[in-house]
């Protein structure tokens, strides 16, 4: 069995918050993991597919294993990695910070999300539907 690797990585700061999210590529899907914390870890669980047509939004299905945290999150992460990398993205979103704005959490772990998608598009790897 390959080992798991990771294919595009990102990290974001906004003052005291600091965001890291990575792809892992499995077969014919990614598995992106987001978090605040040092290490990556299960929270909300989100699996999303790419629009059937250009015009059309991607869709997600959001899955909360530990409590409702993050959902409107979970799904505007899922939806863009999901039609950007043209493939079925499984989100773990891990995101403990309660003290700031969620605009600020959203658009700084937006900005880690699309450092990690360039990464991956730029991998040899990634494969253009």
């Amino acid at each position: 069995m390959p080992p798991l690797n990771m294919c595009g990585e990102g990290v974001a700061n906004q003052g005291d918050l600091t965001i890291s999210a990575a792809f892992m590529k499995l077969d014919r899907s990614y598995l992106l993991l987001v978090t605040d914390q040092a290490d990556y870890g299960i929270g909300t669980v989100t699996l999303s597919s790419p629009p059937t047509t250009p015009h059309l939004g991607a869709t997600s299905a959001p899955f909360s294993l530990f409590g409702l945290k993050n959902n409107m999150l979970a799904n505007l992460i899922g939806k863009a990695a999901s039609k950007h990398l043209h493939s079925p993205v499984l989100s773990l979103i891990l995101i403990k910070a309660t003290q700031l704005k969620p605009e600020m959490i959203i658009r700084t772990t937006m900005d880690a999300v699309l450092q990690a998608i360039d990464a991956v598009k730029t991998s040899s790897d990634f494969k253009s539907a």
